[in-house]
């Protein structure tokens, strides 16, 4: 079971549709990919491991990163949805994670080599199913 995906009422499939970060780097936002992390993206966007946590060396994908920060926040997809949605109940619903780093915790590979990020858009699109019909179909 992956972090935050799952409520009492409620199961969440998760696809990664794309990235908007900034470097602790003068470049800031304008600094691009290395073409390994652009290409490693575009192939295997849910489990390519293209962060880096500094402290332990350990590469993360979206999905790890992603979960990495629902525990972090101490929060649940549901937490992260507008409100409509749930009640709607089931469907699809786009939704970007505005994630903050501290310098020196996760880094990734550019055209400047490592650098640390500063913050990070994870876009999604989150499919809402209710637990009753999920575990039925």
């Amino acid at each position: 079971m992956k972090a935050g995906r799952e409520t009492d009422e409620f199961v969440f499939e998760v696809e990664h549709i794309g990235l908007d970060m900034t470097f602790y780097h003068p470049k800031e936002r304008n600094l691009r990919l290395s073409d390994l992390v652009i290409d490693a993206f575009e192939t295997e966007r849910e489990n390519a491991d293209i962060f880096i946590h500094n402290a332990s060396d350990t590469a993360y994908s979206t999905e790890e990163l992603l979960s990495w920060f629902l525990l972090q926040s101490g929060t649940s997809l549901a937490d992260q949805l507008p409100k409509s949605a749930l009640e709607k109940g089931e469907g699809h619903v786009f939704v970007t994670f505005p994630i903050r780093f501290e310098k020196g915790t996760f880094h990734m590979l550019t055209e400047d080599g490592p650098q640390d990020l500063s913050a990070l858009k994870l876009m999604s699109k989150i499919t809402i199913h209710k637990r009753s019909a999920f575990k039925a179909g």
